[in-house]
C-alpha cells in the first residue's frame, strides 16, 4: 500500500514519493506529487504504477449537505474498512460528476468529519441513491457521463416489486414461498379477492421501509382497515378510499408467532465467487397489533441465537442463493439485496420483500460481515485483488 496526503487548499490528493509516478482513477489519470505532507491521508493499494480503488458512492444532494451534521455509519464503516487493506470511499451526487472528475466527499479519520475532494473519475460506483422516484432521471444523466469508460456500477436501481414477484414466480425453487400477489389496477375485484384470501396486504409499488402499507381484512359484515397508526371497521368496501393504481396486493400468511408477537427475517446477502451468500440474519418483531415489524414502525429486534434452533439455515442459504442467480439474469450487477421473509403457521418459509439498497442492520456483527463483503466486492470489480 501507499499513503496519499489531503491538502486542503488544492481540495486535492498527493502522494511524496519524489523517485515514483502513479496514475489513478478509472482513466489513469496521473496522481500529483508533493514534498508537504498533511495530518489527513488515507491507504491505497499499488497494481503496478495504478493505485486505487477510487470507490465513489452515489447519493444526493440532500445527503451531502447533511454529512457532518447527521451520522451516516454504514458509510463510515465501509470507509474504515476499505482503508483496512487500501481503497478510497468518496460520496458524490450525479450533478458533482464531469466527465473526467467529479467532487468527492472523503471521510477525514483525524478529524472524523467528511471533507469535500476533487478525485479523477471512480474505478467503481457503489449506488445507494435514496429516492425511488427522482433516480431514474439521475441514472440517466450520469451514464451519459461515464458512457464508454468501463465503470463498474453496481445497486443498479431500486427493485420492481411487480417484476421481481414475476420472475421469482417462474422458478421452480422460489414460486412455492411466494404469497399470492396481485398489481392493482382499476378492473380488479377486491371483495372477490378477500373472499379468496380473506386478508390483504396493499403495498405501494415504489416505496420502502414499510410506508404506505395497508391490511384489509374480511370479518363475518364487516371489513377491518389498518395501518401503522390507525385500525378501524367499516360496513363494506365502498366506504373505504382505497388506491386504484401503484400498488401491490399481497395475500396475508399467518406467520408463527415468538413470545406472542409475528416476526420477519432480514436477510443481507452478497455475491462472493460464483454464489450468492448470507452475510447474517435479522429477527425483527412487530409491536402488538401492528402491520409490519420495521423498527422505523415501532418493531423491535431479537439476537439470531434466540431463534436459531428454529431457523433452517441450510434451506435459507439455498433459497438466498437461488434468488441472486434470478435476480442476475434480469438485472446488471446484482451484488447485494436483503430479504424480508417469515415462517407460516404450517412452518412453511414465505418471502415478502426482495430490497436492492438493504436498509442498515443494527447488528454489529451483521454491518462487519456486510461491509467486509462489500469492500472484497470493490476488489473484485476493480481488479485491485490480493
Amino acid at each position: 500500500m501507499i499513503t496519499i496526503y489531503y491538502h486542503k487548499e488544492k481540495q486535492q490528493w498527493f502522494h511524496h514519493n519524489p523517485s515514483a509516478s502513479y496514475t489513478w482513477g478509472v482513466q489513469e489519470i496521473e496522481l500529483p506529487f508533493t514534498q508537504n505532507i498533511s495530518s489527513t491521508q488515507a491507504f491505497l493499494r499499488l497494481k503496478g504504477e495504478k493505485v486505487g480503488p477510487i470507490v465513489g458512492v452515489l447519493t444526493n444532494k440532500a445527503v451531502l449537505e447533511k454529512l457532518n451534521v447527521k451520522q451516516r455509519p454504514l458509510l463510515e464503516l465501509l470507509h474504515h474498512t476499505l482503508q483496512e487493506k487500501g481503497g478510497l470511499l468518496a460520496l458524490f451526487a450525479e450533478e458533482t460528476m464531469s466527465h473526467h472528475f467529479f467532487e468527492g466527499y472523503c471521510f477525514d479519520g483525524a478529524k472524523k468529519q467528511w471533507i469535500k475532494t476533487t478525485l479523477p473519475l471512480p474505478n467503481v460506483i457503489y449506488n445507494r441513491y435514496p429516492g425511488r422516484k427522482s433516480e431514474i432521471k439521475k441514472l440517466t444523466s450520469l451514464h451519459q457521463k461515464i458512457k464508454g469508460k468501463h465503470i463498474p456500477f453496481f445497486n443498479s436501481a431500486f427493485f420492481s416489486k411487480w417484476k421481481v414477484y414475476q420472475l421469482f414466480s417462474k422458478d421452480p425453487l422460489l414460486s412455492s414461498h411466494l404469497p399470492k400477489t396481485y398489481r392493482l389496477t382499476p378492473e380488479i375485484d377486491i371483495a372477490k379477492l378477500l373472499q379468496k384470501h380473506s386478508s390483504l396486504y396493499f403495498k405501494p409499488i415504489n416505496s420502502s421501509k414499510g410506508a404506505g402499507i395497508f391490511r384489509l381484512s374480511s370479518h363475518k359484515h364487516t371489513i377491518i382497515y389498518q395501518d401503522h397508526k390507525r385500525k378501524e371497521e367499516f360496513s363494506s368496501l365502498k366506504a373505504i378510499d382505497l388506491p386504484r393504481s401503484a400498488y401491490l396486493i399481497q395475500e396475508a400468511i399467518e406467520t408463527q408467532p415468538f413470545k406472542d408477537r409475528r416476526y420477519d427475517l432480514r436477510i443481507l446477502a452478497h455475491h462472493k465467487d460464483s454464489r450468492y451468500v448470507i452475510s447474517g440474519v435479522g429477527i425483527r418483531h412487530s409491536p402488538y397489533q401492528s402491520i409490519t415489524t420495521h423498527t422505523l414502525n415501532g418493531g423491535s429486534i431479537s439476537p439470531f441465537q434466540d431463534l436459531e434452533d428454529e431457523v433452517d439455515t441450510s434451506f435459507l442459504s439455498s433459497f438466498v442463493n437461488t434468488c441472486g442467480q434470478v435476480l442476475q439474469k434480469s438485472f446488471p450487477l446484482v451484488e447485494e439485496f436483503s430479504l424480508d421473509m417469515a415462517k407460516s403457521a404450517q412452518g412453511q418459509y414465505y418471502l415478502f420483500e426482495v430490497n436492492a439498497k438493504p436498509m442498515i442492520f443494527d447488528e454489529t456483527d451483521i454491518q462487519m460481515q456486510g461491509a467486509k463483503h462489500i469492500c472484497n466486492i470493490f476488489y473484485k470489480l476493480t481488479k485491485f485483488l490480493d
